[in-house]
Formats: C-alpha cells, structure tokens, sequence
C-alpha cells in the first residue's frame, strides 16, 4: 500500500511524505519526525501511529486543535481521501501508492459529477403534472426527486394559485407509497368540530348524529399520504392531535379510547407565513418544527413569465376540447397581453382567463378582447405605464372602424360584421366592451 501524506495547501505545498508503520510525530520542534515551521502549531502538535497497516490520527497531550475533512478531531483512524489540517497546512492521505492527489481529485470530481448526472436525470424523470420549462420548475422538480424516495414530511409554502396541492401528489406519486392512497384535507374549507371527525374519525354516540362509527381520513390513508392543505388554519386543539401523529404515529377517533396506529406520511401546504406565526404563538412552535423538515416554496406565477404561453395554450387545449370549440391558440396581441400582467392569483386565475375566453370568444385565435378586462385595468392603471395610451388608441381605432362600417352597412349588424370581417357574436361582444351601443343606436335612429 505505501501510504503517504501529501501537502496540497500551505508553506510545503507539493511535499510528501511515506508514511512508516511506527509513530510519527508532528510539531514545530526540530526532534518531531515531521517538522513543520508554522507559529500556529504546538511544538509537539500531534501523532499519526501505524500498525497492520492502519494509521490513526490523534493529538499529543499539549498539542493544538486537529481537523479532518473539515470537522474538528482529537482521534480518529485515517482512511483514504481524507484531509487532515494542521496549522496553516492541509495533507491529503492516500493509502495507495500507484495514486498522486491529481489522480484522486479528479475520481471525486468525476463522482460528484456522476452523483449530480443521476440527480438530474432522476429530476427530468419526475412524474407530474405541472407545465412549465423555467429554471423555477427545473428547481422543483429536482426538489421532488430528491424527497420523493423518503419518508420526511414535506412544508410546501406559497401563494394561492401555486400549485402546491400538484407538487404533494408528484412527491407521492413517485415515492414508494405511490400504490397507496392520497388523501387531501383543506384545513380552511371544513369546520374545526367537522375536521376533528374527519380527520380522525369518530366512535358511535360520540356526539349527535354519529349514529356509526366512522373511520377518519388519517386512519383510511394508512400506508399512503396525507396532504392538509391551508394548514395555518389549523385551530390549536387539532394541532396538538396532529402533533402526536407526527410525533407517534397514532391518535384515538373522537369519543374513543382505543388508540389507532397508522403508517403515512404528513405533506403539508400553506400560504401564511408559519414561523412568523409561530414567533407570535400564533400557531404552535413545536408543530411548526415538525412540518418543517423539508420545505419548498412554490414560486408565483409573475416570477416564471417564461411559462405563462406554455400554461396558456394547455389551457387553451384542455377548455377547446371540453367546450367542443376549435381554438388554434392565442393571438400575439393576446400573448403579450397575458405577458404583461402580474397574475395575482398565480396559475388559478390564468386558467380561469383562459377558460373565460374561450367560452366568450368566437375566432380561431383568442384575442384582446375575449380576456378579462381586469388584465386591462391593471396595465391602464399602472403610473407611466407605456401600453396605456396604445391601448386607449386601438380602442378608438375600433371604435371608429365599427362606426363607419355600421353606415355603411346601412345599419345592418350582419352586413356590418361582413364589412369588419368578423363573426355577428364578436362584433356584439365589441360593441359592448368598447361601449359604442349608444352611439350606434344614435346613428340608426
């Protein structure tokens, strides 16, 4: 074997020194087997002793401080790779004679490469159902590789609209529960006394109207996941219930005595702030550290503009094909408009946009004016903002191109709507919205 210890950092850089199977002294004072001239260390500092072969590392009785590998150390044995600081010095050990410090950097740089290609390889495998290509979603997906295989409880934080509910059923589905019930609750959407019992469950007789005993969701969900969406919502008497389930993985149903063990495991999303809530005692500190072993923070919608036509032409696709209307996507105008807004509540309300337009419109392409006008409001309402006045002067072109197409058609909506180009449906749809019912019916009169 022949094992040596090489100076890769400090005033012996590029040293080394074969190791004897015998004791070994190291320090600052010239009777030491290894003398090293550095201020920092003790004059006997410390003492790597062979024998059968193994070296063990550990420092003399007035010796100064030892690290290995970056941690702190008074005594260990020695094992290939390892770096050892003493004083301003850094020593690799090699155990094996035929291998120089370049050769083993570069086989634990081709390991860490090769660890890092299985994690993105296992992140691009990801089974979900999130849309999206930005380097936001490449982040949770790789996120989802990484704690789908374990057991630790998940704290999925974000905005309303998010899509946290999507990255709980992904970690499910790729963990090994993945044939096991997934169980949601929205902590915010049920009554705490209702909560109880469904969470939980309840014995016969346990309170008016429990005329059976009634298995809850944690108890159904044995061996799969449970998901409590809205979870700061939560009041403080559950809370310590779901502390124990975390804590012991049991819990008895309402009105009952028998204690119920159940194997899940708890994901949990919100949209608060938990540990400012926690700070305030406004939600349970020791729940709070329990929820977050593993945290994510789902980004919002306006932080990923990359994937709003990528979101909007699935959309497009899934409401075309439930409305039985062909759609062939969105119009560039349409496009930039969707680019241009803040989209306050994230995915949510891009989808409910979108299935609004496609139930109002009527062309090819979804335009301008089949999206909600709050899409509109914001950017017109924006100080400064430089769409504003280009947005007030195509209405007016609009407005005057209807105009002078209604007198040409001699008042005749359908003539009026061959002049423009358009279906008879949109052209109402635009009169309304650009508010000339008045002037037309002026005009006809």
């Amino acid at each position: 074997m022949n094992p040596r210890l090489f100076a890769i950092s400090g005033l012996i850089e590029g040293a080394f020194f074969i190791l004897p199977e015998q004791e070994i002294t190291i320090g600052s004072d010239p009777a030491n087997l290894l003398v090293l001239d550095d201020p920092a260390i003790a004059s006997f500092h410390c003492i790597i002793q062979g024998q059968d072969g193994e070296f063990h590392l550990r420092r003399s009785g007035a010796g100064g401080a030892l690290a290995v590998n970056g941690l702190s150390a008074d005594e260990r044995a020695l094992v290939h790779g390892d770096e050892i600081r003493i004083g301003g010095t850094l020593f690799l050990y090699l155990a094996y004679e035929a291998e120089t410090p370049a050769d083993f950097r570069l086989q634990r740089e081709i390991e860490r490469l090769e660890l890092e290609n299985r994690r993105l390889q296992a992140a691009a495998h990801v089974d979900h159902d999130m849309v999206g290509d930005s380097p936001a979603i490449r982040a949770v997906c790789q996120f989802i590789a990484q704690v789908a295989p374990t057991d630790s409880t998940v704290l999925i934080c974000g905005e309303s609209g998010t899509g946290k509910e999507l990255v709980a059923r992904a970690i499910h589905r790729n963990s090994r529960r993945a044939g096991k019930p997934f169980v949601a609750i929205n902590c915010a959407a049920i009554t705490e006394t209702l909560l109880e019992s469904e969470m939980f469950g309840h014995e016969k007789g346990s309170f008016t109207g429990a005329v059976a005993q009634k298995r809850g969701k944690l108890e159904a969900a044995d061996g799969g996941t449970v998901f409590l969406d809205e979870i700061g919502e939560m009041v403080p008497a559950l809370q310590a219930k779901l502390l124990r389930v975390l804590q012991e993985h049991e819990f008895e149903r309402v009105g009952g005595t028998c204690t119920v063990c159940s194997d899940l495991r708890i994901i949990a999303a919100t949209n608060r702030d938990l540990a400012d809530e926690a700070r305030r005692s406004a939600f349970r500190q020791d729940l709070y550290y329990r929820l977050n072993v593993v945290r994510v923070t789902m980004p919002p919608l306006r932080d990923r503009r990359a994937d709003i036509p990528l979101l909007a032409q699935y959309f497009v696709r899934k409401f075309a094909r439930r409305s039985s209307r062909p759609v062939a996507g969105l119009s560039p105008e349409a496009r930039d408009r969707l680019m241009g807004y803040d989209w306050p509540g994230n995915v949510r309300e891009l989808e409910n946009s979108i299935e609004r337009a496609i139930v109002l419109g009527s062309t090819e392409f979804i335009l301008p004016e089949d999206l909600p006008e709050t899409l509109f409001e914001e950017a017109d309402s924006r100080p400064g903002a430089p769409l504003a006045p280009f947005h007030e002067a195509v209405n007016e072109a609009k407005k005057q191109a209807i105009l002078r197409a209604f007198d040409q058609a001699g008042g005749s909506y359908t003539e009026c709507a061959r002049r423009l180009g358009l279906h008879p449906n949109y052209l109402h749809r635009l009169i309304r919205n650009l508010d000339v019912k008045d002037a037309l019916k002026a005009r006809a009169g």
